[in-house]
């Protein structure tokens, strides 16, 4: 199976800061874009049971109005991940898939102020990440797929290098909070 995975992802945040030199609170607001593209392809290895690759490309960038605080925020990452999805369809039309997926990614993340008390600061990140997706799968026709990611558990390890060096670790789980779709193409039975 070939195919391609597209996601659009927008949220707003609202984040109080604490002034050190005056003990007040300041409020940050806050707006961030996700986009991502990813080829696929897979291989099914028994019925109904998938293996395979995606490789992909993902930009992210956040806008904040203020001056004491990053105004400006983007990042551009490159991944490639392997997954085995277990299909459970209705007369091989409607249903989910399921299954491990891992995943790695390459990023790069740079910060920009509106003033001039903080300088700009870059950062290249990896992250390694693993989980068990969870998709709704319909198939208009024979060989047409479409997919639609419904959430998933995720743990995920990252590494930052840098002018702010890191390291974190993060668990996730979610169920229908982003749009991740992907159109697929069967070729053979």
């Amino acid at each position: 199976m070939l195919g391609v995975s597209f996601g659009v992802n927008t949220s707003s945040s609202d984040t109080k800061y604490l002034e050190y030199s005056t003990n007040a609170m300041t409020n940050v607001h806050g707006k961030q874009t996700n986009y991502s593209i990813a080829p696929t392809y897979s291989y099914f290895v028994a019925d109904n049971l998938d293996l395979g690759l995606s490789v992909g490309y993902g930009r992210s960038k956040q806008d904040y109005g203020s001056n004491n605080y990053p105004s400006n925020t983007e990042s551009n990452a490159f991944n490639a991940g392997i997954y085995l999805r277990k299909y459970f369809l209705y007369e091989n039309k409607i249903g989910v898939r399921t299954g491990p997926m891992f995943n790695y990614q390459h990023g790069k993340y740079t910060q920009e102020y509106a003033s001039n008390q903080q300088s700009n600061s870059e950062s290249i990140t990896n992250t390694y990440s693993g989980g068990l997706g969870l998709d709704f799968v319909y198939f208009p026709v024979k060989r047409l797929g479409l997919t639609a990611a419904l959430g998933g558990i995720t743990y995920a390890h990252q590494d930052t290098k840098g002018t702010t060096p890191a390291t974190s670790n993060s668990f996730d789980a979610s169920f229908a909070n982003r749009f991740v779709f992907s159109i697929n193409y069967v070729f053979g039975n």
